[in-house]
């Protein structure tokens, strides 16, 4: 349609207006002021003993963004960040770093993440990871 603009475009617009008119506030922040974040959707990933998926737990990733000029960036990678942020949890579960369904070693899934994050967009665009379990479910028999 003519006219209308895909929303991660006129979100970032409106963005990049507002850092416009008020410059120092969107380079320093608000006091008390949030960073804005980018939330993964819940991960499900199998607790595997002796074989058998024994139950589901699911895992939800927060992620910090640093840089709030590239928001809208990592908003459209989100798919992408998905698929890596898996890769690391399974990653995990191989390495001994999650132990059915538990994260055993967080620091190094934390690193794990990290990594996959500066291979796409750099260093210091996502500032912090947050990761956090949210429920357990019984397989199905």
């Amino acid at each position: 349609m003519r006219g209308f603009l895909p929303a991660p475009i006129l979100a970032l617009l409106l963005m990049l207006s507002a850092a416009a008119l008020h410059p120092a506030t969107a380079s320093e922040g608000a006091p008390g002021a949030l960073p804005p974040s980018v939330r993964i959707k819940p991960l499900m990933v199998p607790v595997v003993n002796g074989g058998r998926i024994e139950k589901y737990t699911q895992v939800e990733v927060n992620l910090e963004i640093g840089d709030a000029l590239r928001l809208g960036e990592v908003q459209l990678s989100i798919p992408r960040l998905h698929d890596a942020i898996l890769t690391a949890i399974y990653t995990g579960i191989d390495e001994g770093w999650i132990v059915r369904g538990n994260i055993a070693n967080v620091p190094a899934l934390r690193r794990r993440i990290g990594e996959s994050v500066i291979a796409m967009f750099g260093k210091d665009v996502v500032t912090r990871i947050l990761i956090t379990p949210i429920a357990r479910q019984s397989s199905l028999q």
